[in-house]
């Protein structure tokens, strides 16, 4: 497998670029096989990369979505839902080839652009010969029925049947009303809450319901407890206490969920590398990108205007 990218850039001083990179997409595009995102499984890939830094007084400055439980089971439960959609359709996953998988966009400004992401339509280059020429990597959407929601005090506007989305591993979603997409959608309150794009992690957090508190049927012999161990005791079969035990079950349910309800600390991108390189040196650090996507800021301390450039290799791909 051909794992070793490089890009480079004139950097101006003080000057600081920033760019989106998807290893699925470049990986597939030198290897000529498909690489995930989101395999047909619905697990996120966890891609490995080793990042090395050249140039005078350089820094590099990687940000991922955030390696932990809460990408992992987003990007599973969305596939899961991505799945349903098809197959209400009545259509086959299997039916769909390549766009089986899920691809998500790494957060906001990548989807909108705002953040170019580094491919053919880039002059500054991968070390790829040729530059990326795959067919076009399309992103993955969602369609679903639009809930009737209210319009502004003066009266309803203009309501699709129809929602149409992308998806974002990070930030929250944005709506039409925030930003208007298609012609009939406007950002002056008329226009009713359809999404132009949701964050996968934000949305997951935002679905839970707290679930009532259920017992253990397999319990163990009474006969085979301890008086002295108190696990032993908390595992014995029930008697007089099912009453109390009933009272700590109903308060149990009630608990909220241990983290902050709006998922905040979640949902943006996180710092996952940093590199510093001293005068006309170079600096290597290993970081891990879910689902294979980074943003890179590159930033050139220098005096003056220098052409920097960093290497990166895929050293590993699994499952989060």
């Amino acid at each position: 497998m051909h794992n070793f990218f490089k890009f480079q850039n004139d950097v101006a001083s003080d000057g600081i670029e920033s760019h989106v990179f998807n290893m699925p997409k470049l990986l597939g595009s030198i290897n000529r096989k498909e690489f995930h995102s989101v395999d047909y499984s619905g697990n996120a890939q966890l891609y490995t990369i080793g990042m090395k830094l050249y140039g005078t007084d350089a820094e590099g400055i990687v940000m991922t979505a955030p390696n932990m439980y809460a990408t992992q089971r987003a990007v599973k439960e969305w596939h899961n839902a991505r799945v349903k959609m098809f197959r209400r359709a009545g259509i086959k996953m299997k039916e769909l080839g390549y766009g089986r998988s899920l691809r998500p966009y790494l957060d906001v400004n990548h989807e909108n652009g705002t953040t170019v992401e580094i491919d053919v339509e880039n002059g500054a280059g991968l070390g790829i010969t040729p530059h990326f020429r795959g067919d076009d990597w399309q992103y993955s959407r969602a369609v679903v029925a639009s809930p009737v929601e209210e319009g502004s005090t003066s009266g309803p506007g203009a309501r699709d049947l129809v929602d149409s989305y992308s998806f974002t591993l990070c930030d929250a979603s944005v709506t039409e009303d925030v930003t208007a997409e298609d012609s009939d959608a406007t950002s002056d309150g008329f226009d009713q809450d359809s999404f132009v794009s949701v964050g996968m992690i934000a949305e997951w957090l935002d679905s839970f319901k707290q679930k009532a508190a259920g017992t253990d049927g397999n319990l163990l012999d009474i006969n085979s407890i301890d008086a002295d161990n108190a696990l032993l005791q908390l595992n014995s079969a029930p008697g007089p206490q099912t009453e109390e035990v009933l009272e700590l079950a109903e308060d149990s349910s009630k608990f909220g969920r241990p983290w902050d309800g709006e998922g905040a600390p979640y949902s943006a991108l996180q710092l996952a590398g940093y590199s510093h390189t001293v005068l006309a040196g170079s600096d290597y650090v290993v970081f891990r990108a879910p689902c294979g996507l980074f943003q890179m800021s590159l930033q050139n301390n220098h005096t003056s205007s220098d052409r920097l450039g960093v290497t990166f290799e895929v050293l590993a791909i699994e499952d989060m």
